[in-house]
């Protein structure tokens, strides 16, 4: 790129931190607003001295997404907040390790066939910060909630946010006359990253406290209406389990056992056999009357005899 007011030549080919480039213009744009040495060479020609001659933005790209989404996120907000308002954007992505970030550069004026216009005042409205500032965080979270990420960025002040912490300051580049101020720059803005980091752990502390309570009361409760709803008894509720006693089944005293007549010995049951039996079970006290003349058979009196026939009583 070659200044047409002093004669210098700019070389950013070798620039390693930049990773894209792109010029953004409203449509129906002059064909030579998409070169960029002659877009900036026509914009020094200002008639003031001291003229505004462009505006430039800087932001942070979230670094939990890929280069492409960045380029896509950088794309959707200049386009809806800058070059819908008839601004030319020349954007740069310069990916340093560990801040991503982008330059956008902002014509100030109307751009027409030949050049450019008036210049546009209302586009120097400090109530466009703010605008700008909110609208970046919300592209920046749709851009992670698509993306598959919890985290989220909030534009807004520390004061604003409730946190009482300063701001970080901005570092910007070390060099080896500025090495002192940078190095302060940096020890002050890690300990301010180290204070959000310890109230961010704090306030996760206080939530899984106030969750603890808020479940103590809600067990306390279900146990209270538990017991309101249970039926008093007289009979106190042992807690220990059942004893289960095991006992050998015995056979029934009054049980008669029947023997079948297979399984005995033959057997003489005439009444001679019978009355033998009993004379040799009961000796010789047996109740048994002498025998009538006209009977020689002798009486047996008082003798009960269960008569059997095969295995079933007669």
């Amino acid at each position: 790129m070659v200044c047409d007011r002093t004669g210098l030549v700019f070389n950013f080919t070798y620039k390693k931190e930049v990773s894209y480039s792109a010029i953004l213009a409203p449509e129906g744009a002059a064909p030579w607003v998409f070169s960029r040495a002659e877009l900036w060479g026509r914009v020094e020609h200002q008639k003031r001295k001291n003229a505004q001659l462009a505006r430039e933005i800087q932001v942070a790209l979230p670094i939990e997404l890929t280069h492409a989404q960045q380029v896509a996120l950088i794309h959707g907000y200049v386009q809806a907040q800058f070059v819908s308002l008839a601004m030319v954007a020349d954007i740069n992505i310069h990916l340093k390790p560990g801040n991503p970030h982008a330059h956008v550069l902002l014509t100030l004026c109307d751009v027409e066939a030949d050049g450019f216009g008036a210049k546009r005042r209302d586009w120097n409205h400090p109530s466009l910060v703010a605008r700008w500032r909110e609208a970046w965080a919300s592209a920046c979270n749709s851009s992670l909630e698509e993306a598959g990420h919890d985290a989220r960025i909030d534009h807004r002040s520390n004061k604003a946010r409730g946190i009482d912490l300063p701001a970080t300051v901005h570092e910007g580049r070390r060099t080896p006359a500025n090495a002192e101020a940078w190095e302060a720059r940096a020890e002050f803005n890690a300990w301010v990253r180290t204070q959000v980091a310890l109230a961010k752990v704090q306030a996760d502390v206080k939530a899984v406290q106030s969750q603890i309570v808020d479940l103590t009361s809600s067990i306390e409760q279900a146990l209270a209406e538990r017991s309101a709803q249970r039926p008093p008894s007289d009979v106190p509720i042992s807690s220990s389990p059942p004893t289960t006693v095991l006992t050998q089944a015995m056979p029934p005293t009054n049980t008669r056992i029947w023997t079948p007549a297979s399984a005995t010995r033959a057997r003489d049951f005439s009444i001679a056999g019978l009355l033998a039996r009993r004379a040799h079970a009961v000796g010789p006290s047996s109740p048994i009357r002498p025998a009538h003349p006209s009977n020689p058979q002798p009486e047996v009196t008082h003798v009960s005899v269960s008569i059997f026939q095969g295995d079933k009583p007669c």
